[in-house]
């Protein structure tokens, strides 16, 4: 079964985030490099505040579903969600009639922060209920509606809060499916007992995922600040290429093997859960190791074809740090900051997170006067490091996450391998095109010994089995 929805999350992802890299490329041409950049801001201050005030609440829902009381924790969480986003909605509208921000920046930050609650919200419920198909199908429909919904309200209005008004509105419509799924829980009475317990489990993580929001999107908002917002556009074009490369691929890793570690460990079968969870860090370390690999060989290209020359000089230097950051973050938030699903208390994720917004923010106001988007970029880099480096140590003290940290060496050194002799192919006498293809192949070889050697999402077991049966075959015959 994990295997089945791997592959369906995972082939989703996979084509949604090929979607969103064009909207990425789509809205940075269309906008230009100040406007795109106000565009990023606002959706830099929509991440912080979904992660303040609506992020714990679908994380408590995860930990505490039952497939036993769904309906009730289903419709509890729903109607609480509304009540937070209405908050949000009139903080926002109040910061206006007081004259503390314009119209435009409000509409600009809170509809985004709307619209990812919308899909977030019910995307959670299908997922823990494990209806694989339809959340494969409402990712497929975001991907669709975000370029097209961008697009046309710029058209229209011409302004950076018209573009994030068009997102947050292709996040509503996305959502359809998932809503005509997990309405009928509305009608389920409100408990107070399973919204306490939303409280008990996630008043660590209000903290903690506030906190990381603004490690994450800080680096942003202090370019903009010490710098320019048309610093930000470039900036943020190149993080988000790096990001669409690894980050979506890993959320589908994590809504693949994260839901069945959780049923495993809540019948009370560790074996089975740590099994589970180990595979789930060498699904990580191939797809850290050999997504950093081809982003190496092929984002200067990638940088240029997608989103112009202007874009294209902030690339040679910014790829190698936002990869490595990446790579950091996907362990971090999708490995060991899973943790707080195993564990009584969910007090890990503070840790980490006041590690990364505190490693982050200083290095950040001692580089990005100085250095720019560089500076930024090495912020961004320190803030991921000490975040998982402390999610990290946390999971291993309280034993909640396995550590095969010589199947991580055995990944990477393959993966290293591979895009050496990838590398070596820009020394032969041959065509752009011909040295294009022989760096996939490279890529693509050490990625099938990989597969096989440590059966990634159960591929290699499935594989051998395909060749023993064969081979059989052929004997008798």
């Amino acid at each position: 079964m994990i295997l089945r929805h791997a592959v369906i999350y995972i082939g989703s992802r996979v084509f949604a985030a090929a979607l969103n890299l064009l909207s990425v490329a789509l809205f940075a041409r269309l906008a230009g490099p100040e406007t795109f950049g106000a565009y990023l801001l606002y959706l830099a201050s929509a991440y912080i505040i979904y992660g303040f005030a609506i992020q714990w609440l679908r994380m408590s829902f995860f930990a505490v579903y039952t497939a036993d009381h769904s309906l009730s924790i289903v419709g509890t969480f729903i109607r609480t969600m509304s009540v937070l986003v209405g908050l949000v909605a009139v903080i926002g509208g109040l910061t206006v009639w007081a004259g503390i921000f314009s119209r435009d920046a409000v509409a600009g930050t809170v509809l985004p922060t709307v619209g990812l609650a919308v899909f977030e919200t019910f995307y959670e419920i299908s997922r823990a209920r494990l209806k694989v198909e339809l959340v494969g199908v409402a990712v497929l429909l975001r991907a669709l509606f975000v370029p097209v919904g961008g697009a046309v309200a710029f058209a229209l209005t011409g302004t950076a809060t018209g573009l994030a008004a068009g997102v947050a509105l292709a996040n509503v419509l996305a959502a359809a499916p998932l809503i005509r799924e997990g309405w009928p829980a509305v009608r389920e009475k409100f408990s107070a007992g399973i919204a306490r317990q939303y409280l008990k489990y996630g008043s660590p993580l209000i903290l903690a995922f506030g906190i990381n929001a603004a490690g994450q999107s800080g680096d942003r908002l202090l370019l903009a600040k010490f710098d320019s917002v048309g610093a930000v556009g470039p900036y943020g074009a190149v993080s988000d290429l790096i990001k669409q490369s690894l980050v979506v691929v890993s959320e589908a890793v994590a809504g693949s093997y994260m839901p069945h570690a959780k049923r495993a460990a809540s019948d009370g079968d560790s074996a089975r859960t740590r099994l589970i969870l180990t595979e789930a860090f060498r699904a990580y370390s191939f797809i850290t190791a050999f997504g950093s690999a081809f982003i190496l060989c092929f984002a200067p290209d990638l940088v240029h074809v997608l989103f112009g020359e202007a874009y294209a000089e902030a690339a040679a230097s910014l790829v190698p740090i936002f990869t490595l950051a990446t790579a950091l973050y996907v362990f971090r938030a999708f490995y060991f900051g899973q943790a707080i699903y195993f564990l009584e208390s969910s007090s890990a994720e503070l840790y980490a997170s006041t590690a990364t917004v505190a490693a982050g923010a200083a290095t950040a106001l001692l580089l990005i006067p100085s250095h720019g988007a560089a500076g930024a970029a090495l912020a961004m880099l320190a803030a991921q490091g000490a975040g998982c480096l402390v999610a990290a140590l946390a999971a291993r003290r309280w034993q909640a996450m396995p550590l095969p940290i010589l199947d991580l060496f055995g990944i990477a050194g393959i993966a290293a391998a591979a895009a050496f002799l990838a590398d070596t192919a820009d020394l032969l006498p041959a065509a752009h095109v011909v040295i294009l293809a022989l760096k996939l192949a490279a890529l693509g070889l050490g990625a099938c010994l990989v597969i096989a050697l440590y059966d990634i999402f159960g591929i290699g077991v499935w594989t051998r089995q395909l060749t023993l049966r064969k081979l059989a075959a052929i004997r008798l015959v």
